[in-house]
C-alpha cells in the first residue's frame, strides 16, 4: 500500500509555516520574498488584497526566480495533463470506462436524461460514486455492470484518485481564466480596477493551491512494481466479492458483501485522509464556499441580465413591466446587473460581453473595450497577435469584440452609433 508515514511527512512539509529551504546567497531575497504574498495553501502567492500595481509588478518582474514562478503556475495544467493521461490510460486498459457506456444506456432507456458536460475521469468518477451508494444492489444484478463495479470498489487508489480529480477541470479553468484577465492587464486594454486585479488575484491563489494539492496526489497515487502487497490483498477482495456476485445463495452474499463493502470504504477513507487535497479541502472549506456563493450569484445575475438584453430569448419572453420599458432603458438595467455579477465573478465570459455591449451604448468604445479585452483574453483572444484567432472560426460576439479592441477610439466596422447590440447565441 502507499507509504502513509511518507505522505504525511511531506503533507507536514507543506503545511503554511513550514521550514522553508534557506535563500541562495547573493539571491536578493528581499527582492523577491518580500513582494509576493501567500497562497491559502502556505506557498507563494499573490496574496490578498492585491492592488493593480502590485500585480503588474509581480508578473511583470524581471527576477529569475519570480519569473519561474509565474511560469509555473502557466505550467500546473500541463503537468495535471499528464498525471491524468496516465489514469486514463490505466482505466482504459483495465476496463473502467465501459462503466459509462454501460450507466449511459440504462438511462437512455429509463429517462432519456443527458449527463453533463464532463471529461471521461470526472464522468466515471460520478457514475461509481452514484452506484457505490448502493452497491449491495448493484452487485446483486449481475453481469458485466456489476463485474466492473466490483473491480472499481476494491481498487482503493481509483477510489481516492476519484476524490481527487472531481472538480479539478474547474480549478483549471479557473486558474488558466484568471491568469489570462491578468495577462490582458499588462498587454491590452483589461483597465482593472484594485478591487478587480484583489479579487482575480484571489481565485488564482486558490485554484493554485487545489491544483498543486491534487498534483502532489497524483503523483503519490500511481501505480509501480513496488506495490505488489497491496495488489495482492486487494486481488483477494476482489475474489471474494466475485464469488459472492455470481453466488445463487442469496442469504450469504445478505450476510458477507455488507461487511467486505464496509472494509473496502475504511480502506478508502483511510487513505484518503493522508490526502493533501482533503487537508486542504478540510482546512479551506470557508474559502472554497465563499467562491461558491459568488459564482452562484453571479449566475443568478446573468439571468437578470439576459431577460433585460434586447434580442435574448428571455428578453423576448418577457412580459409586464420589463416588456415595456424602452431598448435603452433596458440596456441600462443589463448593465447594472451584470456590474454587480462581475463583481462576485469578474471571470464570467458572458457578463464581461454584456457589460462590454451595454458600456459601449451608454459610455463609449473607451468604456467597453475595457471588458471586450477581458472576453476576449477569456476567449484565448489577443487583439495584438493575429497568431491567437488567425486559424480559428470566431464567432459573432468574438468578432464584435474584437472590431471594438481594435477601433479604438472610432466606431467598429459595421455598426453604428447608437445601433442596438446583438446578444451572444
Amino acid at each position: 500500500m502507499i507509504p502513509f508515514a511518507i505522505i504525511a511527512a511531506l503533507v507536514l512539509a507543506q503545511e503554511p509555516g513550514a521550514p522553508r529551504s534557506a535563500p541562495r546567497e547573493g539571491a536578493h531575497e528581499s527582492a523577491r520574498e518580500g513582494e509576493w504574498g501567500q497562497a491559502p495553501d502556505g506557498e507563494r502567492g499573490f496574496g490578498p488584497g492585491r492592488s493593480v500595481r502590485d500585480v503588474t509588478k509581480l508578473l511583470r518582474s524581471p527576477a529569475e526566480e519570480d519569473r519561474a514562478f509565474v511560469q509555473s503556475l502557466y505550467r500546473l495544467e500541463d503537468d495535471l495533463r499528464v498525471l491524468l493521461s496516465l489514469s486514463s490510460d490505466r482505466y482504459k486498459a483495465a476496463g473502467y470506462f465501459d462503466l459509462i457506456e454501460l450507466a449511459e444506456k440504462e438511462k437512455r432507456q429509463s429517462t432519456g436524461e443527458e449527463e453533463p458536460r464532463l471529461t471521461p475521469l470526472e464522468h466515471l468518477g460520478v457514475v461509481f460514486r452514484e452506484r457505490a451508494t448502493h452497491a449491495g444492489a448493484e452487485l446483486s444484478k449481475g453481469g458485466k455492470g456489476a463485474d466492473v463495479l466490483a473491480q472499481l470498489l476494491v481498487d482503493t487508489r481509483f477510489r481516492v484518485r476519484a476524490q481527487v480529480i472531481d472538480g479539478l477541470e474547474f480549478e483549471i479553468a479557473d486558474l488558466r481564466a484568471g491568469l489570462a484577465v491578468l495577462g490582458a492587464e499588462l498587454d491590452g486594454f483589461a483597465g482593472l480596477h484594485d478591487d478587480e486585479a484583489a479579487a482575480i488575484a484571489r481565485r488564482v491563489d486558490l485554484a493554485a493551491s487545489r491544483l498543486r494539492a491534487a498534483k502532489l496526489d497524483l503523483e503519490a497515487l500511481r501505480e509501480d512494481s513496488r506495490d505488489a502487497t497491496a495488489v495482492e490483498s486487494w486481488g483477494k477482495d476482489l475474489e471474494a466479492v466475485m464469488q459472492l456476485i455470481r453466488t445463487d445463495d442469496a442469504e450469504r452474499r445478505a450476510r458477507e458483501l455488507p461487511e467486505i463493502l464496509d472494509r473496502l470504504e475504511q480502506r478508502e477513507l483511510g487513505m484518503s485522509s493522508a490526502l493533501f487535497t482533503t487537508r486542504l479541502e478540510t482546512r479551506l472549506a470557508p474559502e472554497f464556499e465563499r467562491r461558491a456563493q459568488d459564482l452562484a450569484a453571479a449566475a443568478d445575475l446573468l439571468k437578470k441580465v439576459r431577460g433585460y438584453f434586447p434580442g435574448t430569448p428571455e428578453s423576448d419572453k418577457a412580459g409586464g413591466d420589463v416588456a415595456r420599458l424602452s431598448k435603452s432603458k433596458r440596456m441600462a438595467l443589463a448593465g447594472k446587473e451584470a456590474r454587480e455579477g462581475l463583481v462576485r465573478d469578474p471571470l464570467n465570459e458572458e457578463l464581461n460581453w454584456y457589460q462590454g455591449e451595454a458600456s459601449d451604448l451608454l459610455s463609449g468604445s473607451i468604456e467597453s473595450r475595457r471588458f471586450f479585452d477581458r472576453y476576449l483574453a477569456l476567449r484565448g483572444i489577443r487583439a495584438h497577435d493575429h497568431r491567437t484567432y488567425k486559424d480559428r472560426a470566431l464567432s459573432r460576439e468574438e468578432k464584435r469584440a474584437l472590431d471594438v479592441v481594435q477601433a479604438v477610439g472610432s466606431t467598429p466596422q459595421g455598426a453604428q452609433p447608437g445601433q442596438t447590440p446583438q446578444p451572444p447565441k
